[in-house]
């Protein structure tokens, strides 16, 4: 279980928040450009120092901890896939960094599961959006974190190969066992995805819960706006939360 009450004073806004998430369970936070998603989770992962923190994951206080030390993998919008190296190389990059022998047979698991095996040799500028996705799963994934952060992962996307993903990411939750809160300000994703559900808005988390209590009592601002875009599109959606 992931414990977090963070603060932190930026020029826009204050950043104030307290949230609980089980282990091994899909969570989306949902909120508009600026809300605080992203800060939210890189003062998680300690790529950013609050002001205030209390980080607990697994029974195991780590705000005072360095990133690389928390058991935490934090997946950026840019991927930070680096160009010279080959999708193996990448996908190893995890244990290098940390000077421990590589895993062979839990490498060759996450390879098989993602549908990179004719891709291994190939550089990065050979590689197609969604395969450029499914490699920084894959490093992220060969760390072994306790938490997975996923920042805006499919914003870049088109519509088709967003769904795709989409069920790639729920897919890979279950086989690997996974905690994950993936930030977004797309309502598609956090319906197919989450949970649990998080709408932040200026900072402040104004919803959380799961999906049914959401529909049940929206929050006013921007739970209002994904309430609409929801009603607009649910024709096309399979779940049945309405």
């Amino acid at each position: 279980m992931l414990s977090a009450s963070l603060f932190k004073k930026y020029p826009a806004f204050d950043l104030d928040v307290s949230f609980e998430i089980p282990k091994q369970s899909y969570n989306v936070i949902l909120g508009p450009s600026g809300a605080g998603k992203s800060l939210t989770l890189k003062l998680i992962a300690g790529f950013e120092k609050a002001d205030r923190a209390s980080i607990i994951l697994e029974n195991r206080e780590i705000s005072s901890l360095p990133p690389e030390k928390r058991h935490v993998v934090y997946l950026p919008q840019n991927l930070g896939i680096f160009p010279h190296l080959t999708v193996y190389e990448n996908i190893i990059y995890s244990f290098k960094a940390r000077y421990v022998s590589i895993d062979e047979a839990y490498v060759r698991v996450i390879i098989e599961e993602l549908g990179l095996t004719p891709l291994v040799s190939r550089f990065p500028s050979h590689l197609s959006g969604g395969e450029l996705q499914r490699v920084a799963l894959a490093r992220a994934l060969a760390a072994k974190p306790k938490l997975l952060l996923l920042d805006e992962p499919l914003s870049s996307l088109d519509f088709h190969l967003k769904m795709y993903l989409v069920n790639f990411l729920t897919k890979l939750k279950q086989t690997f066992h996974l905690t994950v809160v993936h930030v977004s300000h797309d309502p598609i994703e956090a319906i197919k995805l989450a949970e649990n559900l998080f709408i932040l808005e200026k900072g402040k988390i104004k919803f959380q819960g799961n999906l049914e209590d959401f529909f049940k009592d929206p929050p006013s601002g921007f739970g209002k706006d994904v309430m609409k875009r929801l009603r607009s599109i649910k024709a096309v959606l399979d779940r049945n939360v309405w």
